[in-house]
């Protein structure tokens, strides 16, 4: 029986968020956590209605009609997705479910596509991420378009916070205020793109820490996230790297460098009132974001 497989890494949120210009532009990373994909030919006549497959089946027939084929023959494929990406934290769960079921479909079709193609493939469906290029980017979601690339961070482990709490981001970028509330940020985040820019050429651990202190703080007038400037506080003293916050989401990443101490954040952490909304703290790699291919070892 043919059958293809893909994979995708989700993100911990985004380094910065916000315009540039007349555009709402993101630069988010990868981490080790997948969703992935199995196509093959159907055994039964069954239709699938589980949510969580709706847009993957969407984006496997738009890579049939991007090759000229029926995309009628969808229906007879069986499409699986595993993930252990948290949903509605802002870890672009459903975005890599996409990714996955797209590759997994190129894999079934023996085809292959750049990730600019899928990017663009995927914004028809909904507002996407960075994360099928392996490099951090300026990239436009809603268009699905890569402004610029910037390179990779000088970091390897991201301690992970992550709440109970979940957000629908569809919901979010609905709301009427939310791009008001983004152009107001505008100076901010345009000016944090410029420093993310520098310190990712320069691998400048201040500039990138200070490029996502800017933009979590400025979305405070979005979305408010819990204890933002007690980690800040604590990741500064245990001197890590970068901390940044899901702006549609919940999650908050903090960057793990050499001299960090880690042993003591963990700790102030955990014996303070944070733990209390970030339940979940766990340690996680920093990965090259792009789509894989063939079966995961």
């Amino acid at each position: 029986m043919k059958v293809g497989y893909g994979s995708c890494p989700g993100t911990c949120g985004e380094l910065v968020q916000g315009y540039i210009g007349k555009n709402e532009y993101i630069s988010s990373y990868c981490i080790d956590l997948y969703s992935r994909a199995t196509v093959s030919e159907k055994k039964s006549s069954k239709k699938f209605s589980r949510p969580r497959k709706s847009k993957s089946i969407e984006a496997s027939s738009l890579v049939f009609e991007y090759f000229g084929l029926n995309k009628n023959q969808v229906d007879n494929l069986h499409i699986s997705i595993k993930s252990n990406i948290p949903i509605g934290k802002g870890m672009a769960s459903s975005t890599a479910d996409i990714g996955a079921c797209i590759m997994a479909t190129l894999d079934y079709l023996d085809k292959d596509m750049k990730p600019d193609e899928i990017s663009r493939l995927v914004a028809k469906i909904e507002a996407t991420d960075s994360i099928f290029y392996p490099e951090v980017c300026i990239f436009d979601p809603i268009k699905g378009e890569k402004r610029e690339s910037l390179g990779y961070l000088p970091y390897k482990r991201i301690l992970i916070l992550e709440p109970e709490n979940r957000i629908n981001t569809m919901k979010m970028r609905g709301h009427k205020e939310y791009y008001k509330l983004l152009r107001e940020n505008k100076s901010i985040t345009k000016k944090s793109f410029e420093i993310i820019r520098d310190g990712i050429k320069k691998q400048d651990k201040n500039l990138l820490r200070k490029a996502c202190e800017n933009s979590a703080i400025a979305n405070e007038n979005i979305k408010k996230t819990p204890y933002l400037r007690e980690l800040i506080k604590i990741s500064r003293e245990c001197e890590c790297g970068f901390l940044n916050i899901s702006h549609t989401g919940t999650v908050i990443g903090i960057a793990l460098d050499e001299n960090t101490d880690v042993e003591r954040l963990i700790h102030e952490i955990k014996n303070s009132e944070i733990s209390s909304v970030y339940k979940k703290q766990y340690i996680r790699k920093i990965v090259r974001g792009g789509l894989r291919k063939g079966k995961a070892k």
